[in-house]
């Protein structure tokens, strides 16, 4: 690794470790705000990331939003990040009863039902909102959890992250592991509960966001058709009083024909296109500095 790289990793480590500090001292509603001021000030500060966002918006707007709109929603975006980044900070400092007073859940009785009837049972979602309180609240509710991640570039913060789940008894499966299809497997052969992150570019042939080649992962929707798992579309967005709604919608249902992997796009498709839904509605709660649309058809095929 380079120096360069490695005094980078120290400096970003190091200051997510005094901020989390300092937030230990404000009340939960104190340090969300000034969360949001941070994210401001990064939206000046953070050029590469900030045009980054706007371009992955106007390839989802086209033409039916301004560069000024397009801006505005980008600052409200990283006003977004910052505040999840000081909730995410202060998760582990928070009882379970005073994470239910911030975060209400619609559909858990699709989650209660298929546990109920002894179903494994995957949960997909996108980066949309703050996913990491998404699983900690349902923990705390006493599910099981297994989530699969994709290592941070940094190891100091990967192992923060990983700490932290743990604390709310969550198994974090790393993807790309030489053993994450075998744990994958198990945890749904045990009937457990496995959550997914399916919106980012993955650099193989995937489903559709936006009408426009993204490259998401088509795993989750093989994982179902092979396990027979129940499958569900989880999220959660931040409401204006910064309070938190997470959404369980109804069980996919999944028709299998003699094509398998047609019936792996369709259905691969069916799920982006409900994560989609919640893009178009809460764009500026959106992981927008990512480059979604990185992956091209001749890099996929090479």
């Amino acid at each position: 690794m380079k120096l360069s790289k490695r005094v980078f990793e120290w400096a970003v480590f190091s200051a997510l470790r005094w901020v989390a500090l300092l937030a230990r001292y404000f009340s939960w509603r104190l340090g969300v705000r000034i969360g949001g001021r941070i994210g401001v000030v990064l939206y000046y500060l953070l050029r590469g990331m900030r045009q980054q966002s706007i371009e992955n918006l106007r390839i989802s707007y086209g033409r039916d939003q301004s560069a000024r709109e397009l801006s505005h929603i980008v600052k409200r975006n990283f006003r977004n990040l910052g505040k999840s980044l000081i909730e995410v900070l202060n998760l582990k400092n928070l009882k379970p009863r005073q994470i239910d007073s911030l975060v209400s859940i619609e559909g858990e009785e699709y989650l209660k039902e298929a546990l109920k009837r002894g179903n494994a049972v995957v949960l997909m979602t996108g980066h949309v909102g703050n996913w990491e309180l998404m699983v900690c609240a349902l923990a705390a509710r006493g599910y099981p959890l297994n989530v699969m991640a994709a290592p941070f570039y940094s190891l100091r913060i990967d192992e923060w992250i990983i700490k932290l789940r743990l604390r709310f008894k969550i198994k974090t499966i790393s993807r790309g592991s030489s053993i994450s299809s075998k744990t994958l497997l198990g945890v749904l052969h045990r009937k457990g509960i496995l959550g997914l992150l399916i919106d980012l570019d993955a650099y193989a042939n995937g489903s559709d966001l936006f009408n426009r080649k993204a490259y998401t992962p088509v795993g989750a929707a093989r994982l179902a058709l092979q396990s027979g798992a129940v499958a569900m579309v989880f999220a959660i967005v931040r409401l204006p009083c910064d309070r938190h709604r997470i959404t369980i919608h109804k069980p996919i249902t999944f028709i299998r024909t003699a094509d398998y992997e047609k019936d792996v796009k369709i259905h691969a498709n069916i799920i982006t296109g409900m994560i989609e839904t919640y893009v178009k509605q809460y764009p500026d709660q959106l992981l927008q500095i990512h480059r979604r649309w990185k992956t091209t058809i001749r890099d996929a095929n090479q």
